[in-house]
């Protein structure tokens, strides 16, 4: 930047030495306040490549929620985090509502930066890339990736597996497992996995484990998701490399119990770098990825009893990495795990480590699954697909991979990643959202001094209910299953004449709605004179419906039991046709003047459920499927199976109707 000013340094003048030196001072102090204030201006920024994810902090904050490339973001500031790169602090939106966070530098262009256009040699990389078997979604990140590390190579892993079903095969009951205390959504709420009516997940593998979301599943197996010189390396080749040595071993141990030495069962002082380096080459299998798996199975501290060499019965034998440590029956996941150390000899720790690298490298790495991702993900092993897979800790890939990548401190070297590619994948990258529990089912629904039809079960989400002319009031209560949900729609509610509806919505903390809807019929008046609109007069009581008629009566019969000062009455069928034979619930009495329907009442015969104008064990079957909930009734249906007129359909209605087929009591119309 120039500021038009110019020092001679030939002038000998010291006052004017003394002007050019305060001068200088304040140009240098000016532009350091320009660059500053430039440094911290809020701008537009376009995210360029992803999806990425916007971090709370960098590098490896917890993700808040993901951007998809296009997408603009508000840049507040910059930093750098602790892997030496810049990252910017955004501010975007999240259902709504504003969220701070932190992507990296390079996945965003600065409103105003010029968009650097794909050269020629970009162009054909592509087009090699393309060739090589991966789709246009995977390019952009891998020409990224290629021009930061020009030795690298990527090979393309054509599985031939459709996308759609890999994923559902994935997310079997057990396959794919994510600790308990992470978000809710990450969880799986298949019938396999988790209870809606208590929202509690079944554990798998002890209770701190339970099953993956298949939304979940579908990112972590993304390639997409993971192009990057971090994640990277869960695609890479884990056969032996001359450039894997001790140091990069030791990289990924430090600051866990194998950061140093051991002394084995035998007295001698050994290095765990070293033992892991002497295992790979030995097998051909990459000694980082012996060092990662053990790692990521004996967690930090080293505390699990497969490794302490004293555990009662089994003294002097280890198990590094929990081969056959699972839950049986009979035996604990320990007890079954050093069964398998006793069989196998591994009586030092050398062994046990060297025992159990070749059980992953002939077991694994030598059948194909020769990346961290086809360990997990078994999507290549054809006699075994989706079954021979090493551990169902869902972010193991992801995690292993981090930590090799981690290891390099030199990524100058010829890598080789081999990445899958499915048939029929999405456009772009599989997002994902930590949205919260997606329970929203109801623990309960009452109204108060009444009975729904049929019974409340959470599952349900329609009834209807029955109610005198002089309950003009309900009160609603209602509480849902989960505490995170909301519930909407409970309290009082004033009753017209005739059907009211009413809604109760349970909204889950992820934002779906589920609605559970009463029918409240309110009756009105006894009927037993004329019809409310004034119209029609009747023997039969007339209100919400006409009712009074015997199972039998004939149309011609009822209608010799009304009048009307005005129009023609007819009975009607439920299609509208005229019936001139056994009136039958679900009938309407009709009242035409001048050709127009002017009044009508939709006729009720208590018992008469079906509408075929008899009662027989046919009525009873539906009472039955309406008490159980197998099926719900409505309207005149509804209100004939209420035979006991208590504004509910219960085994009291279904003992009268018995007694009424039986000829034991008749119904009372």
């Amino acid at each position: 930047m120039k500021y038009g000013i110019s020092i001679d340094k030939k002038r000998k003048s010291t006052r004017l030495a003394a002007i050019c030196v305060a001068l200088a001072a304040l140009v240098v102090s000016f532009f350091a306040f320009t660059t500053e204030s430039q440094a911290f201006t809020q701008t537009q920024g376009t995210v360029t490549d992803g999806p990425v994810w916007v971090r709370e902090s960098p590098v490896d904050g917890t993700p808040l929620t993901s951007e998809e490339p296009g997408n603009t973001v508000t840049v507040l500031d910059e930093t750098e985090g602790k892997d030496g790169k810049k990252w910017y602090q955004v501010r975007t939106k999240k259902d709504g509502k504003n969220l701070t966070g932190y992507i990296r530098s390079d996945f965003i262009s600065l409103e105003g930066e010029q968009q650097q256009e794909l050269t020629a040699e970009d162009e054909a990389y592509i087009q090699e890339l393309k060739a090589a078997g991966f789709p246009e979604s995977y390019c952009g990140s891998l020409l990224a990736l290629h021009k930061k590390y020009p030795s690298w190579q990527f090979t393309a892993v054509l599985t031939g597996l459709d996308w759609t079903d890999a994923v559902a095969a994935e997310s079997a009951a057990g396959k794919n497992l994510v600790q308990s205390t992470v978000n809710d959504a990450r969880k799986s709420t298949d019938s396999a996995a988790y209870d809606w009516k208590t929202n509690t997940w079944y554990g798998y593998d002890g209770d701190g484990w339970v099953c993956a979301s298949t939304e979940y599943i579908a990112y972590c197996m993304d390639p997409r998701n993971f192009l990057d010189d971090t994640y990277i390396f869960q695609f890479e080749t884990l056969e032996y490399a001359q450039y894997q040595n001790k140091a990069g071993v030791q990289n990924i141990l430090k600051n866990t119990f194998m950061s140093g030495n051991y002394t084995d069962t035998d007295g001698e002082k050994r290095s765990y770098a070293q033992t892991f380096l002497e295992a790979g080459k030995e097998l051909l299998v990459s000694p980082y990825h012996l060092a990662s798996r053990c790692k990521q199975e004996q967690g930090k501290n080293g505390t699990s009893p497969l490794i302490t060499g004293s555990y009662n019965s089994y003294e002097g034998y280890y198990n590094y990495f929990n081969i056959g440590a699972y839950t049986t029956s009979t035996a604990s996941a320990s007890v079954n795990g050093l069964m398998t150390a006793k069989r196998s000899g591994w009586d030092s720790i050398y062994k046990s480590i060297l025992g159990g690298s070749k059980v992953v490298a002939d077991n694994y790495v030598k059948k194909g699954q020769n990346t961290i991702y086809f360990e997990k993900f078994n999507v290549v092993y054809q006699n075994s697909l989706y079954s021979h897979q090493y551990m169902t800790n869902l972010m193991a890939a992801i995690s292993e991979g981090s930590s090799m990548g981690q290891a390099y401190e030199n990524k100058e070297q010829a890598f080789v990643f081999r990445i899958p590619v499915y048939e029929n994948m999405p456009e772009s990258a599989v997002t994902f959202e930590d949205k919260g529990n997606p329970n929203n089912w109801l623990k309960s629904l009452k109204i108060q001094g009444c009975s729904l039809t049929p019974s409340f079960k959470p599952g349900k989400t329609e009834y209807s209910l029955v109610v005198g002319e002089n309950v003009s009031e309900i009160e609603i209560t209602a509480k849902a299953v989960a505490g995170t949900s909301v519930v909407n729609g409970t309290g009082n509610y004033s009753l017209k004449y005739g059907d009211n509806e009413i809604k109760v919505t349970c909204v889950s903390q992820s934002g779906e709605e589920r609605v559970y809807t009463i029918t409240v019929a309110r009756q009105q008046g006894d009927g037993t004179s004329s019809g409310s609109d004034g119209q029609i007069t009747s023997s039969y009581p007339l209100d919400t419906y006409m009712t009074g008629i015997q199972p039998g009566s004939s149309a011609q019969s009822v209608l010799g039991a009304v009048s009307a000062k005005e129009g023609t009455l007819k009975i009607l069928n439920a299609d509208g046709t005229e019936n001139t034979g056994t009136v039958a619930t679900g009938n309407r009495l009709s009242l035409e003047v001048d050709g127009q329907t002017v009044s009508q009442y939709e006729i009720v015969i208590y018992g008469d459920i079906n509408g075929d104008g008899k009662i027989s064990n046919a009525d009873q079957v539906l009472m039955q499927k309406q008490i159980l909930g197998i099926e719900v009734l409505g309207g005149s249906a509804l209100e004939a199976a209420n035979v006991s007129r208590d504004g509910g359909v219960t085994n009291k209605d279904l003992v009268i109707l018995q007694k009424h087929i039986l000829n034991i009591a008749l119904i009372d119309q």
